[in-house]
């Protein structure tokens, strides 16, 4: 059957009965039979018409002309705008059309350290504090104070991003960490977090080597009341605009400079703008227009770059987001003899940051490759063989590895440090060794290195094994220095026996003839005398047994069992 006619008489089927009878019947254009989907193919014209239909519906749409089509029959039904080419679509390459877009938008309060507008007198929890804060605080002697002594009156409040101040709490109010407070501000209030309290601020603040009774710190007011957080919160909302317009208007005044963040009072009297500039900038009438457009008090902060990495926020190299943004707080200076000594090549690609200055997580690392470093001679200093000199390469920390070659030759030798320092000596002596091939070392490669450890490891779970074998079978006699612990009796034969044809018998005193018949065994008296036995030979001593290797699948069954008792 061709495809024509089949068509036609799926078209049939599909026809309703009662629609027959009164034959008002409207010709269907292009129906998908039900029962033969899988079978059925679209021609070219088909598809054009399709396409040429739905575009004429989204165009209506875009018009304002809903009514055209069966769109208002299906309201379910998206438009989308198809558009006919030669090339199918790459599902890697463009998006589906079908699919809505996602777009990802940063929570409102993600910089003060909550992912939700805050309530008054309600304290945010520990939990969210460390999940969404970019800078936190743990408060490790939450609860600790000193004996006979009244607690600590100042307490750590930090604002956005990294910013944070220490604030002396007045009498009679007591806040955790977590509450939402109004503090003293230059001029009015501003609204803050609290971040440490007790004794952690105390020694916070003698590590920033602030003075807790020095009257130039500022008090704090009380927890932040309905009307405060509606202020700030309507103040937060304003910064994103506020930054762009910023930037448009410096741009304009053509200042070299780039506005990095605004920050906003908590009751929305003043505005902190960081900005990063290589050279000095004049921004008085910058300042000036700032004021006209936005009506609140300017106050303008230079920031370095680093700091601006860490309000901008990123992505390293690494693949994580980065430490300024996240954790990191003080920045130490880092040099490029922090570099030489992990033995990193003097890359300045590689070694900056997305700041372009050197990357902060070299000092991670640096003090326990300093440390490790004092086991070895000084670097760049040459050996003599009779053979000729030896120049120093390079070095392998923590495999202890120092690389020499002959002057002039590019062939690589391996010796450990402490030969390197013998040899050292020797020619401070006058005294040259033969050459260096005699101490060279043969180095595994890492995936030996990895197989060796593997190894090792197994031989200790074979010794675990072992031992514990030797415990069980030390177990096996009960106190009452029996062998078993059923008295005697072996498993299964309850104190009966079996002959050699299978038939049982019992050990009261009965036997059975070759005939399988019971006869009764004689008195002890009318017994013939037995052979005295012979004086047996004493048994050599047998050597311990030794553990058999078992496979993981045993090992896995035993401690299966163990664990299930």
């Amino acid at each position: 059957m061709s495809k024509d006619n089949r068509r036609n008489n799926n078209q049939h089927k599909s026809i309703d009965k009662d629609a027959v009878e009164s034959q008002d019947l409207e010709p269907q254009v292009a129906a998908v039979p039900e029962g033969d989907e899988e079978d059925y193919v679209a021609t070219a014209e088909e598809m054009e018409a399709f396409i040429k239909s739905r575009r004429e519906k989204h165009q209506a749409e875009k018009r304002g002309n809903r009514g055209v089509g069966d769109y208002d029959k299906d309201p379910s039904e998206v438009p989308i705008d198809y558009e006919a080419s030669d090339s199918a679509m790459d599902p890697y390459l463009e998006p589906d059309p079908t699919l809505p877009k996602v777009e990802y938008k940063e929570p409102l309060y993600l910089s003060r350290g909550c992912n939700h507008q805050p309530d008054s007198y309600v304290p945010i929890t520990e939990t969210e504090l460390r999940s969404c804060c970019k800078v936190g605080a743990c408060n490790w002697m939450n609860g600790i104070r000193r004996p006979m002594e009244k607690p600590f009156d100042c307490v750590e409040v930090r604002f956005k991003n990294n910013r944070k101040e220490f604030f002396r709490l007045p009498d009679g109010i007591d806040v955790s960490d977590g509450d939402v407070v109004a503090v003293e501000g230059i001029p009015g209030h501003d609204v803050g977090i609290v971040s440490l309290t007790g004794e952690a601020c105390r020694i916070q603040m003698i590590k920033k080597k602030v003075d807790h009774e020095s009257e130039s710190i500022k008090k704090l007011f009380r927890r932040a009341k309905v009307s405060d957080i509606e202020r700030w919160t309507s103040a937060i909302k304003e910064e994103e605009a506020t930054l762009k317009k910023t930037r448009q208007i410096a741009e304009e005044l053509g200042l070299v400079m780039k506005v990095n963040d605004v920050e906003y009072q908590g009751d929305h009297s003043k505005a902190i703008f960081y900005y990063t500039a290589d050279d000095r900038v004049d921004f008085r009438n910058l300042i000036k227009v700032l004021a006209e457009q936005f009506h609140v008090r300017i106050e303008m902060k230079q920031i370095g770059v680093r700091q601006e990495a860490g309000k901008v926020g990123g992505i390293g190299t690494c693949g994580r987001e980065l430490c300024c943004s996240t954790w990191l707080t003080n920045f130490k200076s880092v040099t490029t003899s922090v570099a030489k000594a992990q033995q990193i090549l003097p890359n300045p690609q590689k070694l900056a940051g997305q700041c372009g200055k050197l990357k902060c997580c070299l000092n991670f690392e640096y003090a326990v490759y300093a440390d490790a470093l004092k086991k070895f001679p000084p670097a760049n200093t040459p050996i003599r063989f009779k053979k000729g000199l030896a120049m120093y390469k390079k070095t392998d920390v923590f495999r202890g590895i120092m690389w020499y070659a002959y002057e002039g030759e590019n062939e690589l030798y391996a010796i450990t440090a402490e030969n390197v320092k013998a040899i050292i000596e020797m020619n401070k002596n006058q005294e040259y060794p033969e050459k260096l091939e005699d101490y060279q070392v043969e180095l595994m490669s890492t995936a030996a290195l990895v197989q060796e450890s593997s190894e090792a490891e197994f031989d200790r779970e074979l010794k675990l094994m072992a031992d514990d074998t030797t415990t069980e079978n030390g177990d096996r006699r009960s106190d009452s220095g029996d062998r078993r612990p059923d008295n005697g009796k072996r498993k299964g034969d309850n104190g009966k026996r079996k002959t050699e044809n299978g038939k049982r018998r019992a050990d009261n005193g009965e036997r059975r003839n070759e005939n399988g018949e019971r006869r009764q065994r004689e008195p002890r008296e009318q017994r013939e005398p037995r052979e005295p036995r012979q004086q047996r030979e004493p048994r050599q001593q047998r050597e311990p047994r030794q553990p058999r290797e078992r496979d993981n699948r045993v090992r896995d069954n035993r401690n299966k069992k163990k664990n299930d008792e």
